[in-house]
């Protein structure tokens, strides 16, 4: 079976939308327009903003750039989900048409147009960036031409760019792009969440549905993100509907809230987006299966028996957490008499009237951590995600924290 492309709308022919309001910028989803803007000293003609389109071309719509009588250093990026050290093979189609002829596709003179693809293992968004891995140039004049690269991924994004640049000012000036598909090689990894700039995570529930059920999406951040959406990719890769419940705002955090129904059991991949998916500000994939998995494990999944019984508290910090932020669990936790540590297995192990975790941040772990986790390996055990943007203000809510009965 093929693997899935990790861009949304690769083919570049649908969707096609003014990028923040601007009609010169009407660019297909899942896709943000970039330029490089002239220097003082440049010519009249050089580096011009292009006008971006949608364009009829043998029979399909295709993403259209161009600057008549001038020139451009501009083109697309998309950021899509990565793991480390995964090797990606992208791959897109380019056509140009450079020339003076008034006739639509007839090259008389051309330029170069110095068309490339390129590949920040790193996921930035700097079109500039010394980072960036570009493929050969190529110069696709007047036929549809394949560009290919190769690279390994540095972090849990990684970000696709096309690139345009003609070297001499033409009456025609036109680039297109389409079939763009970047895939992981060979064996791969594949993060189960991705937590985005601004401490931007997705909270699911429930965290593991059963075909028929809705789903509520909770996403949280230290920055107001602008452009956003939720997009849920399916099983099937189509697009499921998303309701929005609304934004608020909280101690310096901001929520959004998301409905979502799941029909038919698989991995559905749910993605807080902005510029209609063009830029990934997190990720959370999601499991929906026939049978309650979690809690057939949870009756065969062993405990431990305590010299005498007793209620725990245990205040879980992430791995991210360093001297000040323990300094700051303990003193929260003073009163209460909570234990603090850093181990998942010690705050879910023991037979014990009552296990309550207080998992500090849990989406900074490497697989972020939920109480479906506790319910698989420890069941019985209450869990709480706290979510804290500094030291003092977890020490502060440890504080005034008051267990439910």
């Amino acid at each position: 079976m093929a693997t899935a492309n990790l861009l949304f709308n690769g083919r570049l022919a649908e969707g096609f939308y003014p990028f923040r309001n601007n009609d010169n910028l009407t660019t297909a989803a899942g896709w943000l327009p970039w330029w490089i803007p002239p220097k003082r000293e440049d010519p009249q003609w050089k580096n011009q903003t292009p006008t971006y389109e949608a364009f009829e071309l043998d029979g399909r719509l295709v993403q259209r750039l161009g600057t008549p009588w001038a020139t451009h250093t501009a083109g697309l990026l998309q950021q899509a989900p990565a793991a480390p050290g995964n090797e990606y093979f992208l791959t897109a189609e380019c056509l140009a048409w450079s020339s003076e002829a008034e006739e639509t596709g007839n090259l008389v003179e051309a330029s170069d147009v110095n068309v490339q693809i390129g590949l920040d293992p790193t996921g930035g968004l700097d079109p500039t960036s010394p980072l960036i891995i570009w493929s050969e140039i190529a110069q696709p004049l007047g036929e549809w031409q394949a560009l290919e690269l190769e690279i390994e991924s540095q972090a849990s994004a990684i970000t696709v760019y096309l690139r345009s640049a003609p070297s001499l000012p033409k009456r025609q000036q036109a680039v297109f792009w389409r079939n763009v598909r970047l895939e992981p090689l060979g064996r791969f990894k594949r993060g189960v969440s991705i937590v985005g700039p601004g401490d931007t995570h997705i909270n699911l529930s429930p965290e593991q549905p059963r075909p028929g059920q809705r789903v509520t999406a909770t996403v949280s951040s230290a920055r107001n993100q602008v452009f956003i959406d939720l997009v849920v990719r399916r099983p099937d890769n189509e697009i499921a509907a998303v309701a929005f419940q609304g934004l608020s705002q909280d101690q310096g955090r901001y929520t959004w809230r998301y409905h979502f129904a799941v029909a038919d059991a698989g991995l559905y991949d749910v993605r807080f987006v902005g510029d209609r998916g063009a830029r990934l500000l997190a990720q959370q994939l999601m499991r929906v299966a026939e049978k309650d998995a979690l809690a057939e494990a949870a009756e065969q999944a062993p405990s431990g028996a305590p010299r005498l019984d007793y209620h725990r508290i245990y205040v879980l910090l992430p791995p991210t957490a360093d001297a000040k932020w323990f300094v700051a669990a303990a003193r929260g936790a003073f009163d209460g008499r909570y234990t603090v540590g850093f181990s998942a297995d010690d705050a879910g192990v023991g037979d014990l009237a009552g296990r309550h975790i207080l998992a500090v941040n849990p989406h900074h772990w490497p697989e972020t951590l939920t109480a479906a986790w506790f319910h698989k390996h420890y069941p019985g055990a209450k869990f709480t995600a706290v979510v804290a943007n500094s030291p003092d203000d977890l020490e502060n809510w440890l504080r005034n924290w008051t267990e439910e009965a």
